[in-house]
């Protein structure tokens, strides 16, 4: 790793806690203000609660860098990393001219999904905690997977328009998306092969100390270009991955700004690390196997869920709730993807598995059984806020209050949780951030005769 760039992680202080989008709109702003002839700040959107969605532009280069932070609100790594990445622009003059970049970024572009998601963000960072107090919106209300298809020329949500407006303005060289998963190893999406771009993000791993997620993508079939390094997969493959989820509706925001000429890049970092993502020995167990133990937890999820909540759902008093949408949609996807691994196991052949692909799968069931469980208590929660304490409503909670204590204990005894330190979390975004901005300025430069 270059030195300088080193030095620059090596400096990350240790952080206490994920901040809200609020607390990011301030320091952004902030920073502007105290550097106003280098950074400046525009309202780019309006979120559908109405909160503002501000883009800081830093620095005037030639090559055109858009970072945006929280396009899934459970995700909010990127609320650590696009501050502090502002005012590393701003007060590092060396930096920034070597780069050469003009960098736009967006503190939060779900501001109203990241409020539903404050009250684990303080901590404590255990699985429990983390399972019991997230909001993950639904596929068709993801700013992520609801830009306009190839031809068509609307996004339906006031945020998604917000980030396809920036896109469209800036055309930027360079997009990084900031996302984190929820337990393994670090992995990166990006919009093209490039060998050179893809040794380096993988070789950041020897700093941050937080291994490589090597077993497979999170979209089945995805193809893999470097140890924790996969190629984008097509806009078709992803759908096609997705069928029966009941989305997405529309483009990802790498498909849209990839059809603009833009390299994306998707960083994306986890709460837990464990070794077992980076082990690449074989167990005693098949790959096909393991595929169909994952599609029979994936497969019970939605039904074990119903059996509590189903009864008590015509009963709720509270309309249009986010976390009923959004534990429908879990539901939908659980199952989906559980007739996707089947397939896939049915294909597999005799093969064995490696321990990472074991990882994957597996932790892939838990995270999904803990994302549906804890979402219908959430909504549980609101009906007892909202005054519904009817026997049948405190029946539905004590039992998936006992779902929810099973299923963490299930997760924590296949691979106990190993929070990684928010400051590596920010350096190993803000490393694959500056490291692959530099490879395409580099590229840009040769490119222009410059």
């Amino acid at each position: 790793m270059d030195s300088e760039l080193a030095a620059i992680l090596d400096g990350i202080p240790h952080q206490h806690c994920f901040p809200g989008p609020g607390q990011v709109g301030e320091r952004l702003a902030a920073i502007a203000d105290r550097h106003p002839g280098l950074a400046c700040r525009q309202r780019v959107g309006t979120s559908r609660q109405g909160r503002p969605i501000e883009l800081v532009t830093i620095g005037s280069g030639p090559c055109d860098v858009l970072v945006f932070a929280g396009p899934h609100p459970n995700e909010p790594a990127g609320f650590l990393t696009v501050p502090y990445l502002a005012e590393l622009l701003c007060t590092d003059d060396a930096l920034r001219e070597r780069l050469g970049c003009t960098w736009h970024l967006i503190g939060c572009v779900d501001p109203d999904g990241a409020r539903l998601n404050e009250d684990w963000y303080v901590g404590p960072l255990t699985r429990r905690h983390y399972a019991r107090r997230h909001y993950r919106p639904p596929l068709r209300e993801q700013v992520e997977w609801t830009f306009p298809l190839p031809g068509g020329s609307d996004a339906g949500l006031p945020e998604t328009r917000a980030l396809m407006h920036a896109i469209d303005t800036l055309r930027p060289e360079l997009m990084c998306s900031l996302h984190n998963a929820e337990f393994g190893g670090v992995y990166y999406y990006i919009g093209e092969e490039r060998p050179d771009i893809a040794d380096a993000l993988a070789g950041l791993s020897a700093w941050t100390g937080i291994p490589l997620h090597i077993g497979d993508a999170e979209l089945p079939g995805t193809r893999r270009i470097r140890p924790g390094v996969f190629a984008v997969p097509s806009l078709r493959a992803a759908h096609h991955a997705m069928t029966g989820t009941g989305g997405p509706m529309g483009a990802s925001s790498l498909h849209y700004a990839g059809r603009r000429g833009t390299f994306p890049l998707v960083i994306e970092v986890p709460l837990w690390a464990s070794p077992q993502s980076a082990e690449e020995t074989t167990c005693d167990q098949r790959r096909s196997g393991v595929l169909a133990g994952t599609a029979d937890m994936l497969q019970a999820v939605s039904p074990d869920i119903g059996e509590a909540i189903d009864p008590v759902l015509e009963m709720m008093t509270t309309p249009g709730s986010p976390f009923a949408r959004s534990l429908a949609d879990v539901r939908r996807s659980a199952s989906a993807l559980a007739a996707v691994l089947r397939e896939q196991a049915r294909q597999a052949g005799d093969g064995l598995t490696t321990v990472a692909e074991r990882f994957a799968a597996r932790q892939t069931a838990h995270t999904l059984r803990l994302r549906a469980c804890g979402t219908a208590l959430r909504l549980l929660d609101e009906e007892a806020g909202r005054g519904n304490h009817t026997p049948a409503v405190q029946d539905a909670r004590h039992a998936l209050d006992d779902l929810f204590t099973d299923w963490v204990n299930d997760a924590d005894a296949d691979a106990p949780c190993t929070p990684v330190p928010l400051h590596r979390l920010l350096g190993a975004q803000l490393g694959a951030i500056l490291t692959t901005a530099a490879l395409l300025t580099e590229a840009h430069t040769a490119g222009t005769g410059r």
